[in-house]
């Protein structure tokens, strides 16, 4: 009798899980919503370098120059590891990328501007560590690479 009404209930729950996803409105004006977030909108903006692979020892030069050259001084954090081999880095990081938000609190950071080189796994935990928190600006390396350049992608939705 219980596992009946415990079906029932999940059925039920699934259903309106999926009615609910039905009647989601897509995004609208999306490039608008981008465009709104773009640049420093508040007081107490600072940017975080998240580099996670082997090849490279620091991407703090490249941020400093972009932020330098559109006239954002903002305090830069960084994190560097010598990429994601086994689960004990995956600890690490995810540890790392709590220190980070704790001191960014601490400082009253305001909004923040995230540049990530690493796989496209590590970018998921740190969407999934950083959302639901302060605006969050999505930067990229466009393609093909140009030297030292990166572009405002949009933010964490």
């Amino acid at each position: 009798m219980f596992a009946a009404y415990a079906a029932f209930r999940l059925w039920k729950q699934n259903t309106q899980l999926r009615d609910l996803a039905r009647k989601t409105p897509p995004f609208e004006n999306f490039q608008q919503l981008i465009s709104l977030h773009e640049g420093v909108k508040t007081s107490g903006p600072a940017a975080l370098a998240v580099s996670l692979v082997d090849t490279t020892n620091s991407m703090k030069p490249q941020v400093d120059q972009l932020l330098r050259s559109k006239g954002w001084p903002m305090p830069i954090e960084e994190l560097t590891m010598d990429g994601i081999k086994c689960t004990a880095d995956l600890e690490q990081l995810v540890n790392s990328l709590r220190d980070k938000r704790r001191y960014f609190e601490s400082i009253g950071c305001t909004e923040l501007h995230l540049f990530i080189q690493g796989p496209v796994q590590a970018g998921t935990i740190i969407g999934c560590l950083y959302r639901n928190w302060i605006p969050v600006k999505l930067y990229h390396r466009p393609t093909p690479q140009q030297l030292h350049v990166y572009k405002y992608w949009m933010p964490l939705l």
